[in-house]
This record gives C-alpha cells, structure tokens and sequence, in this order.
C-alpha cells in the first residue's frame, strides 16, 4: 500500500522550504514514497503556486519521492496557455496530476504530453457509475501505457465529509474499474488553517482516534494508498500511519488477574496472536498460543468464574488437547471449569478486535492499576 504526505502553496512559502525538506525526509525514513500538493488555490496566483512547485518538485526528486499534484479547470487553461509556465511545470518533475472538474480531454492530453508526466488522478468523491467509466476511457485513450489512480476528496468544514455508505460505493465503482484508489487521514498535530479542523476523507474520521482512522483505511476494500493530509504531521503521528500500512500487529493493553500463572502469562504477553480466520462474533481464538506451546500444556484451572466481553481466557487442562489456547471474548458467556479467566482488555482497544480478518495481529501489553504501560494513547 502506498502511502504520501501533503505540502500546499501558501503566501509564505519561501520561509517554510527548510521545514519542508526537514518534514519529507522524516516522513521519507517511515516508507512515505510520495508528496501530494496543490497548484488549484483561488487565493495564490497561479505563477507564485508554480515558483513553490518548482522548488517543491527538487526536494521530493531528491529524496526519491513521486510527486502528485491536483490542478483544476481554470488552471488548467492558464497552463496550457502560456509556454514558460507550461515548461517550469515540467521542471518540477511531476509524476501524475489529479484532475478536479472542468477538464476535457482535449486538455487532458496536451498535459500528458507537455508535462512529461505519467498519469492522472481521477477525483474518486464527484463521478457515478457512468461517469467514472468514461472518464477513465477519456484518459486510457490518451496513451495506452499511461497510468490511472483515483483519489477522494479532502473536505475542511465539518459535517461536508463522505458518509460510509457513499465512501464504500464510491470504492466499489472505482475499484471495478481496475485503479488503485487514495483516502485521506486528518491529522492532530497542525491542521490545516484557516479551520483547522482537519482534512479527512470520512465525515466520522474528524476527531478521531488517529489509529483508528488508519486501520480503518487501510482496511477499506479498494483502498491502495492513504495521504497523510494536513501538512507537518508529528514523527508520532507518521510512526502511526505508517504501523498501519505496514500491518503491524495492534497492541491491546490488558490489566492481568492478579492469579494469573508464568505459563498463563507467557501464552498472553509472549509472541503476537495471529487470530483464526474462522473465529465467531462471540470468541476470538489465538492459532499462535497453540503453536508457541506444546499441545495439551499443562495450564492448572484457576479463575473459571464467567467470562466477560473483552476478557483473555486460557484453556486450562480440563480442556484436554485444547489446553493453553487463548482466547478473545466478543461477547459475554457463562462460566466453563475448563477456561481461565487471565485479564480483562481496555475497553478503549476494543474497537481493534473488528480487524483480525484485514491481515492485522495483536500484541498484549499488560498495565497496572497506575496505568503504567499505556500506549500511544489517543494519537
């Protein structure tokens, strides 16, 4: 899955080109391969948008990242129109444009060809069925080794993002399609002005745990890249989205019973728990605590009091050949003298549970009643 980070034209840009290159090479060292920007701002002329470019495009070709830039209508005619700007673009090394509306394909092409680029983006948020369709066929047409992704939209005002039902539709028509499609993740740390409430794609994702938001893309059907949309993320909040891509396990902190035995401990806190494919919606069954383990371990039965939602049991040896299997309870069941009941999940990490069949694994972590041992909290 790809991943970018975003960098916009704004009145005092030339102050910023240090934080810049300083930003892209942090985000460069957590696998970010791309930078998205803008040359679509009604507030900057077009010629100022392009100088940024230019010095924009050398610090990403220098790290070896693609550069991605979304261009509208007006725009688009201005460009074509004027030679030196049409050919200062060009310098800018651009990888593909993302077009928003009033484009032909007339134009279309004469910026494929002018720009040297690879490809476009088409804008995945504002076409139906139909529309899509011939967009794209607009596009292929151009040249039939060029490249096509798709992209959401980012939406700063509240209440205006997608809803899940439209997001999911939207995926389905563009995945049909045969193109990889982007999402955008609202960041914490400095959003965007002048709301700075974030740009996220999902109406549901503004003011949302930041790790949740990227499990949550990343685990979309159709998604094949994710933007990191509010400039200068934090190095954690990098780190965060990058775990996400990556698929690393998620850890779920746990407050152990005080009983809980060594080898009750080592099954729960040792390797991470890949979970069967095949578990319900009322159990969560670890394959890794059988394999870790000798099968029939000997796990004494302690705590076989009823077992809770979010409680970690481990069959004890009244179980038989199941003995040591750690399991994850969805949903509350009655007490079985052949499982002990060893801790009991925050019920923050709760939510993480519903990934188990998008490649993700989970990895314990135990907490005291001080707390000692929270995570990344809410990043």
């Amino acid at each position: 899955m790809n991943s970018s980070v975003a960098i916009y034209p704004s009145a005092q840009w030339k102050q910023q080109t240090g934080k810049w290159a300083e930003y892209l090479k942090l985000a460069r060292e957590y696998g970010f391969g791309e930078v998205f920007s803008s040359i679509h701002l009604p507030e900057l002329g077009l010629a100022d948008q392009v100088e940024m470019l230019e010095e924009l495009g050398g610090l990403a070709g220098n790290l070896g990242m693609e550069l991605t830039v979304d261009i509208g209508g007006g725009e688009i005619r201005q460009l074509l129109e004027d030679q030196e700007l049409c050919a200062r673009v060009r310098s800018a090394r651009i990888g593909l444009l993302r077009l928003d509306y009033g484009f032909s394909r007339k134009q279309a092409g004469a910026l494929y060809h002018r720009l040297g680029i690879k490809g476009f983006v088409i804008n995945a948020s504002i076409y139906n069925q139909r529309e899509g369709e011939n967009v794209k066929a607009d596009l292929a047409a151009i040249d039939p080794s060029i490249e096509l992704r798709a992209c959401h939209n980012f939406y700063p005002r509240p209440e205006t993002g997608l809803d899940r039902e439209f997001f999911e539709r939207q995926n389905r028509i563009f995945a049909g399609l045969g193109l990889p499609i982007y999402a955008c993740i609202p960041g914490k740390s400095h959003p965007r002005p002048p709301l700075g409430l974030g740009l996220p794609t999902l109406e549901q994702h503004r003011g949302m745990n930041l790790e949740q938001v990227c499990v949550d893309l990343v685990s979309s059907p159709g998604i094949g890249g994710v933007m990191a949309a509010d400039e200068f993320f934090n190095e954690a909040e990098l780190a965060c989205v990058a775990r996400a891509v990556r698929r690393e396990p998620l850890t779920l902190r746990i407050r152990l019973e005080a009983g809980a035995g060594c080898l009750e401990r080592e099954l729960i806190l040792g390797a991470p728990h890949h979970i069967r494919y095949d578990s319900n919606r009322q159990v969560l069954r670890s394959r890794t605590s059988r394999e870790i383990s000798r099968i029939g371990a000997r796990v004494a039965p302690g705590r076989t009091g009823r077992r809770l939602r979010g409680m970690v049991t481990v069959d004890n040896e009244r179980y038989g050949r199941y003995s040591s299997e750690v399991q994850i309870l969805l949903a509350d069941l009655e007490a079985d003298g052949r499982v002990n009941c060893c801790g009991q999940i925050s019920e923050e990490d709760m939510w993480k549970l519903d990934f188990f069949r998008q490649g993700f694994d989970y990895q314990f972590q135990e907490v005291t009643e001080t707390g000692d041992g929270v995570g990344s909290g809410d990043i």
